[in-house]
């Protein structure tokens, strides 16, 4: 069983590797005439003291816009890997914001494609209770928001 530390240590990890996908948002945003802005990241140096690091977005334009980049390929719904239904965040990231993100993009292993849901069109999300394997432990459980497919907005990102 991994210790919280080690579990730290996975998520600061995981931060470092989601730069890319938050500048590729912010220049694909900006080559569409929008003005972004990303904010700084600050890092816990321990799990106990990270309510003082969480951020409050990844990318910024007049609106708070979360990022994603999965490890798996996909362009549109007839390749999306983990059908019927569409993971749009943690439920405490969500309920918790002040700024409720506007929307919510998800890129593909290559960056090549996206996945944009709209943060307004949150009514008939639902919540489902997964277990991140990339963490061990109770923390590695977590609620989720889903949205329907219907919702998901598909896209070629040049």
């Amino acid at each position: 069983m991994m210790s919280a530390a080690s579990n730290h240590e996975k998520f600061l990890s995981h931060l470092d590797e989601s730069e890319s996908a938050v500048a590729r948002a912010a220049s694909w945003l900006e080559r569409l005439g929008e003005k972004t802005w990303i904010p700084k990241t600050t890092k816990a140096k321990c799990h106990a003291d990270w309510k003082s690091h969480a951020d409050n977005g990844d990318l910024y334009l007049l609106r708070r816009i979360e990022v994603k980049h999965l490890s798996v390929d996909f362009t549109c719904e007839n390749d999306w890997p983990y059908k019927p239904k569409f993971i749009v965040c943690a439920k405490h990231a969500w309920d918790r914001a002040e700024q409720k993100p506007w929307r919510f993009i998800t890129f593909n292993q290559a960056m090549t494609h996206a996945a944009v849901i709209e943060g307004a069109a949150n009514r008939p999300w639902f919540v489902e209770t997964r277990t991140d394997s990339r963490y061990s432990g109770p923390e590695a459980s977590q609620d989720f928001y889903f949205c329907p497919m219907r919702l998901v907005r598909w896209c070629v990102v040049r």
